[in-house]
């Protein structure tokens, strides 16, 4: 079989024969990632891409979060929603608490809702003053899901110093203001 010389960085080329020892040899090595790079470029994607989603999931996984349906979402929270909302608004709540100061940034933890939250059409906290506004959009999602979503984007706040001033939600809409806590 022929062979082709490619150039790259010393530092690069030192760190994938080094990563290569543990894996087997450079040249099988260089092969793998030279055809899986060529099999994501012809799906219509880059490594970045790949390595961004790839991280998504990783920081996803690590946080307990976990894929299912939105449809089953949507139907075990009607359920539950139905049964017991005060507990499980609590329990959402509680749980966008921990979120909240898990990320320990506004900013940081609207932009990772924006990953996690995938049929989002818009999850933004915009500044007003001192006070923030939070936006959500979810076509998809149920008015009990809304409302619950509602429950833990008030808890990520409060657990990053806002409380509550006002709110609105409507099936797949939610719009809060937020202002400082006191004291």
């Amino acid at each position: 079989m022929q062979r082709k010389l490619l150039a790259a960085r010393l530092d690069l080329a030192d760190k994938i024969s080094e990563l290569a020892l543990r894996k087997g040899t450079l040249y099988d090595y260089i092969n793998d990632i030279l055809e899986q790079t060529i099999k994501i470029e012809s799906m219509g994607l880059s490594l970045k891409e790949i390595s961004d989603e790839m991280s998504i999931f990783k920081g996803a996984k690590d946080v307990g979060f976990i894929l299912v349906p939105e449809v089953l979402v949507n139907g075990l929270t009607k359920k539950a929603y139905e049964k017991d909302d005060k507990s499980l608004s609590k329990l959402f709540f509680e749980n966008g608490q921990w979120y909240g100061k898990y990320y320990g940034d506004i900013t940081l933890f609207t932009g990772i809702m924006k990953k996690y939250l995938w049929s989002a059409s818009e999850i933004d906290v915009k500044k007003s003053g001192k006070n923030r506004i939070l936006t959500f959009l979810g076509p998809s999602f149920s008015m009990e899901y809304s409302q619950l979503l509602c429950s833990f984007f008030e808890g990520a706040m409060d657990s990053l110093g806002y409380e509550s001033k006002s709110k609105d939600v409507a099936k797949g809409i939610i719009r809060i203001h937020f202002q400082p806590k006191e004291g």
